[in-house]
């Protein structure tokens, strides 16, 4: 597979995520960068550069996948899922 089209999966991921999470999905800002990062990716991958474009573009689907508004922290708290229950620690001096 190709980093150009890893890094369109990301941002169409990414924007799942946005919208997953009740966020706007797509901002002139975000639109700018996610199009200076296609870009870049799409220059590197050709040539020499292909292994580090698709490096970075892995790097960047990971951190899409992995981040705070990723679908899959939706689908968790949707299911209960993820969550880590906190321990009833007794803080008191009783019995000291």
């Amino acid at each position: 597979m190709k980093a150009t089209h890893l890094m369109i999966a990301a941002f169409a991921i990414g924007i799942l995520g946005n919208w997953a999470h009740g966020k706007q999905t797509v901002t002139l800002k975000s639109l700018v960068q996610a199009v200076f990062a296609l870009l870049v990716i799409a220059a590197l991958d050709q040539g020499r550069t292909q292994d580090i474009a698709k490096g970075l573009a892995g790097l960047f689907l990971v951190a899409v996948l992995l981040g705070n508004n990723s679908p899959l922290t939706a689908i968790a708290k949707i299911t209960g899922g993820g969550a880590v229950p906190e321990k009833n620690v007794n803080t008191s001096q009783e019995g000291k």
